[in-house]
């Protein structure tokens, strides 16, 4: 099922091949909604303890419907991602994350596009559109499958969090950790301002409220934001509606978007 929220803003915001560019999470925005998240991605490398599964598992089962609930605050949900997010990296120490588990992990693994991103990304590269896309999951496995789909254009910016290696084993991560509630918290690098400076406009794809934040109060005037809805929908469709101009539901494809806005 396709909302459209804000037509008026739609048909005045022109997305032209040389006055936008695309902010994208990658987690169930360009992934499937029955794929595996970067997170759990390494879990089918098969190189990592049973156990480690299980208490991801249960980390998961325990705050995944805190993020999704549109009745939690956001002051209490950034808490709860906060918690989450540093248990979940604890995690990767204390089991010896090792760094030829991530391409088994995408060898092995679940990670799978939603239908029709690959051929938006394609078409982003083709019209030289950029695609900066914000992850709260783990950049590395987000490169190596793009790698490995042969998708990896560069006209593809990745600002997540990123596992440094040594020899082989985890060492540390770079950077301030990002989880679904901080996006705000991000700073592009030089060269990806460079390329997005003479362009005003952006297209803003998320599956979360809270991806809304991947850019600043000032841009929004200027962004057409489309939200994948895919878990309680009739609980958070309200929610959802009163935030992007465009909700997709029931596993809407990346055909539908370019049906309604027309870029290529």
């Amino acid at each position: 099922m396709i909302y459209i929220n804000n037509k008026e803003k739609i048909e005045n915001i022109k997305l032209e091949k040389d006055n936008f560019y695309v902010v994208a999470d990658f987690d169930k925005t360009i992934t499937d909604r029955s794929s595996n998240s970067t997170w759990n991605a390494l879990v089918d490398s098969n190189e990592i303890a049973e156990e480690y599964t299980k208490k991801r598992t249960d980390l998961y089962n325990y705050y995944r419907p805190i993020e999704i609930d549109g009745n939690i605050s956001d002051e209490e949900k950034s808490q709860a991602m906060s918690n989450w997010w540093e248990t979940n990296i604890n995690l990767f120490f204390e089991y010896g994350i090792k760094e030829n588990g991530i391409k088994k992990g995408i060898l092995n693994g679940e990670l799978k596009y939603r239908e029709g991103a690959k051929e938006f990304l394609h078409e982003m590269k083709r019209l030289e559109i950029p695609v900066i896309i914000i992850s709260a999951g783990i950049g590395n496995i987000i490169e190596e499958f793009l790698k490995f789909e042969n998708d990896y254009f560069d006209n593809i910016h990745i600002v997540s969090n990123y596992i440094n290696f040594e020899n082989g084993h985890i060492k540390n991560l770079k950077g301030d950790t990002i989880h679904a509630l901080n996006k705000n918290i991000v700073k592009l690098d030089k060269t990806s301002k460079e390329l997005l400076k003479n362009r005003k406009n952006i297209l803003l794809l998320g599956d979360g409220v809270a991806d809304l934040k991947m850019i600043s109060e000032n841009d929004k005037e200027n962004a057409i934001t489309v939200g994948f809805l895919e878990e309680k929908i009739e609980e958070n469709l309200e929610h959802f509606n009163e935030a992007f101009d465009i909700v997709i539901t029931n596993n809407g494809t990346f055909y539908d978007i370019n049906k309604i806005l027309k870029i290529y």
